[in-house]
């Protein structure tokens, strides 16, 4: 399994050309396994040097862009597993720009599956907390490896959500998200991805 963990300085949205094709910069690749691959921008007038990376697919000839703004992305299995940034869904949105960091999974070539929300219903479930209200403060901040799974750390204002799944665990989720989603277009990308409707007040 490839990992990628590298931490970088990111264009501000105000100011980022959002293909960056046109910005006259030229990625560098990182082959992360299964066809998966990162491209990573640098733009070198900037200082520090600020860099943006998308995670793509390649197989054969075709190449498809999965996701335009990625921080992490682990592959295993033929699975993309990767933190991206996406449009901003929470209660103080003030610029259309915005965006925050969401947990997406893939089996390309299929689209991204957003499988934030899924994970911290978990998580809720398992601390004794009410989803409702903990999908309303609760914002994704990292993953790590554990053991044979990933841990996500959710930041809730009051206590942090810690979850932990294995590849398995991780497997099912997006079989839910997948059968219950719908398409979605990002609005700050232009990009689509499933996302599961989900309705808090019911639970499972």
């Amino acid at each position: 399994m490839k990992s990628n963990t590298k931490l970088v300085c990111y264009f501000p949205l105000a100011a980022l050309c959002v293909n960056l094709t046109g910005c006259g910069t030229i990625p560098s690749y990182e082959k992360l396994g299964d066809g998966y691959v990162e491209a990573t921008y640098t733009r070198l007038s900037w200082e520090p040097p600020a860099h943006r990376s998308e995670l793509r697919y390649k197989k054969g000839w075709r190449t498809v862009k999965i996701w335009p703004d990625i921080m992490v992305a682990r592959v295993k299995n033929g699975v993309a597993l990767f933190s991206g940034y996406a449009a901003y869904r929470g209660p103080y949105h003030h610029e259309p720009q915005d965006t925050e960091l969401r947990i997406f999974a893939v089996k390309a070539p299929e689209l991204p599956l957003d499988i934030t929300d899924e994970i911290l219903w978990r998580g809720s479930k398992e601390s004794g907390r009410d989803f409702t209200n903990t999908l309303k403060t609760a914002s994704y901040v990292l993953s790590e490896e554990k053991d044979d799974g990933i841990e996500f750390r959710f930041a809730t204002g009051v206590s942090g959500i810690n979850v932990r799944l294995d590849w398995n665990q991780i497997a099912d989720i997006m079989r839910e998200v997948k059968e219950q989603g719908v398409v979605r277009k990002d609005r700050v990308w232009d990009t689509s991805y499933i996302e599961k409707e989900f309705k808090p007040e019911v639970q499972k």
